[in-house]
Formats: C-alpha cells, sequence, structure tokens
C-alpha cells in the first residue's frame, strides 16, 4: 500500500549533524499542560510510554519524571540527538531507555499504553509505522500526535527572510491526521490544546535556533552572516532589553492506529 508521504532521507540524515543538534533545545517547549493532558490519556496498564522521533528528549524526560510513568522507551534515528538528550535535565532517569533506530523497525519492548509523536511522522514511513504501532499498543492505548506552534508578531516577514536562504523549501502544511485517516491508517478519537504560554528569547537565541530546522542547517558562514544580520534587522523593533516575548501551543491530536489500511 503506497501513501502520498515519501521520507526525504537526505533531509533526514541532517539530523545526524552536530551542527543542527546544537541548537535544538532553544526551539519552543512543550508547555507544561502538555504533559497534565498526556497523562490523562494513559488508562491501561502498564503505563509505559513509547515516544517516536525523541530527538533531545522534550517529551521523554517531562513524561519520565512524572511518578505514574513506569517507563519511556524513546526512539530516534540520529545518535547526537539521544547523545544531546542524555546530556539535558532529566536525562539520566533510569526510567528512560534511549534507543537508536528507526520506528519501521528497531527493536521494541511492548505493550505500550501510550505512544507519542512530537511533529517527527512526516519522516516516516506510514505504511509501515502506523500498523506496527497498532500491534504494540495496549487494547485501550493510543497513538498521541503533539505539534507546538509559535505566535510571533514577526512570522510573514520572518518566512520571507527564510525562502531566500533556506536550502530547500519548507514542507508545505499538510493535514497529517486527516491523510492518515483516509488511508485507513488511523481512527481520531480526540484533540485538545494547551493554554498558551509565554515564552521569552534573546535576539541572538532565537536566531540561533533557526539553525536547528532542517532547511536552514546548511548554511555557510557567509550565508549565516547575512541571514543573522537580516534577521537582527527584523527582530530589533521587537524587542525589549534585546528580549522577545511571544506564545507557544502546543496541540495534542490522539487516535488509534490501525493494522491495517482499509
Amino acid at each position: 500500500m503506497g501513501h502520498p508521504f515519501v521520507p526525504d532521507e537526505e533531509r533526514l540524515r541532517r539530523f545526524q549533524d552536530w551542527g543542527l543538534v546544537r541548537y535544538y533545545h532553544l526551539r519552543p517547549p512543550y508547555p507544561p499542560e502538555t504533559f497534565v493532558i498526556l497523562n490523562e490519556l494513559m488508562v491501561d496498564e502498564p503505563r509505559v510510554v513509547l515516544d517516536l522521533g525523541c530527538g533531545i528528549g522534550n517529551i521523554a524526560r517531562p513524561l519520565a519524571a512524572l511518578a505514574t510513568v513506569e517507563r519511556v522507551d524513546a526512539v530516534d534515528v540520529s545518535l547526537a540527538m539521544l547523545e544531546r538528550a542524555r546530556e539535558l535535565p532529566g536525562g539520566t532517569a533510569p526510567t528512560i531507555h534511549w534507543i537508536h533506530g528507526r520506528a519501521e523497525d528497531v527493536v521494541l519492548a511492548p505493550p505500550y499504553a501510550l505512544v507519542t509523536a512530537g511533529m517527527c511522522l512526516h519522516w516516516m514511513d506510514w505504511g509501515q509505522v502506523l500498523p506496527r504501532l497498532a500491534r504494540v499498543l495496549t487494547p485501550r492505548g493510543l497513538l498521541a500526535i503533539l505539534n507546538v506552534r509559535q505566535s510571533l508578531p514577526w512570522q510573514q516577514e520572518y518566512q520571507q527572510i527564510r525562502r531566500r536562504f533556506a536550502s530547500q523549501p519548507s514542507r508545505p502544511e499538510r493535514p497529517l491526521v486527516a491523510e492518515m485517516e483516509q488511508h485507513g491508517l488511523f481512527r481520531l478519537l480526540g484533540e485538545r490544546q494547551t493554554a498558551p504560554l509565554l515564552m521569552q528569547q534573546t535576539i541572538e537565541d532565537h536566531i540561533a535556533a533557526q539553525y536547528a530546522y532542517s532547511s536552514l542547517a546548511g548554511l555557510d558562514s557567509e550565508q549565516r552572516a547575512d541571514f543573522e544580520r537580516e534577521m537582527r534587522e527584523l527582530l530589533t523593533p521587537f524587542a525589549r532589553d534585546g528580549v522577545l516575548s511571544f506564545e507557544v501551543v502546543a496541540t495534542i491530536t490522539w487516535g488509534r492506529p490501525c493494522d491495517s489500511a482499509g
């Protein structure tokens, strides 16, 4: 069975690069309410979570800190991401198992009461991953798909700068859940959005955070200098004492993956 998305292996390999990983912690965080919602979604025993495309553990580390969670198996294809995840607060918790491999075929230890996927399913082969998840979940286990959005007053102007410097065009917004449902690979059961989280970040950190995205990770030194100059000119009017303020909201969408396409 085919589906309309084929993973971009070339861009996926950029997440192995320390030049990208070193900035990853500057990307917007999940609001704390995210983990209250995820905890409520676990209704089966054992209370074990599989975190796909875990990156530096922005979902895995807070989940593992919950007293109600027995274990988090955090999977990523990038060794650099996993190494960085271990260095961050909570990264050495005994309840986290960092696992290097592809979601399509990595060795797992089911059953899982919850599978989480934070902005990573578009890097995976749905036709392999979603049926596999259906088989490793508990009877009432759920797949929770997470997305974080920033409300940036300078968003429109930033996109114009990004288009000039990006090595490849940004991916268009895709209704992933609707497409997975259309292909019989997912059954939507619910969705919630967190309250906005006020985030404050220096201009320099906000600029550096852009290098944690694959389309801007490959800029050479001259391109970076030009990009950073344009970004400072854009951001300075929005800052107070060099600090930017903006809101971050997470959306959690959950349902059941299907064992085969309909």
